[in-house]
């Protein structure tokens, strides 16, 4: 397996650019990626991010493909630091989205609303749901999935690392099938102006995944407000 990555990292139209990342790759064979968007009505959401990016990054230590019950560990490791951490005034928490590649597998796992995509050969395999009170309105066919970002419980989020009760969704390990497969694990700032449709397209123009970011800037520059929520995206190909 090959492997090439691109990434961004803007504040959009605010003031602080609360969102946090880290991507390593290992020889262009194995590595991993952690975006994390800290939620900045909660206070100091900048350094809940930090804390999430630190603890998933010990991956880069990892000599395999990290397991479930790792994934688990850095998952409330994160999250009682957080906890220790908070004082009445700040109540911080953050999203995250991580994922491992390593000998033709991939695992990859989620809380809140930030989200990974995974194309093989240009077609969506697979894509994270969001913890949050719209999704639960589309799985009950109250809204349709493009209808997300217009919703008035729009930042409602059901899971977030620094959360009393955090159940974060880990996906199994997965084989990957020869062919090109695409990542892409981004914060809300990103997919809020972008339908699935849309990123499969750009990939589908590009040749490398900084080609593939540039494309998704463009759409979503074109889109944004004066008020646009800071926005993070970290593009993976693998070649299998």
């Amino acid at each position: 397996m090959r492997i090439c990555k691109a990434a961004f990292s803007q504040a959009g139209g605010r003031q602080e650019n609360e969102d946090r990342f880290s991507c390593e790759l290992s020889q262009g064979r194995r590595g991993y990626a952690v975006v994390a968007d800290g939620l900045g009505g909660h206070g100091d959401g900048a350094l809940a991010a930090e804390i999430v990016v630190a603890h998933f990054s010990r991956c880069g230590g990892c000599e395999d493909l990290p397991t479930p019950s790792q994934i688990e560990d850095w998952f409330q490791s994160a999250n009682a630091e957080i906890q220790s951490r908070r004082t009445s005034q700040n109540r911080m928490k953050s999203t995250v989205v991580f994922l491992a590649l390593f000998q033709d597998k991939a695992i990859w796992a989620h809380a809140g609303d930030s989200r990974l995509y995974h194309f093989c050969n240009g077609v969506l395999q697979d894509v994270t749901y969001d913890h949050s009170v719209p999704q639960v309105e589309v799985l009950l066919g109250e809204l349709t999935r493009e209808q997300i970002p217009l919703s008035p419980d729009r930042n409602k989020l059901l899971q977030a690392v620094g959360s009393e009760d955090l159940q974060p969704e880990i996906h199994i390990p997965m084989p990957l099938q020869p062919g090109r497969h695409a990542f892409l694990l981004c914060s809300d700032g990103c997919w809020e102006y972008l339908s699935d449709e849309e990123i499969a397209l750009d990939l589908v123009r590009a040749d490398t995944p900084e080609m593939w970011l540039r494309n998704l800037r463009r759409r979503m520059e074109s889109r944004q407000s004066d008020d646009a929520d800071n926005c993070t995206a970290v593009a993976l190909y693998a070649e299998v």
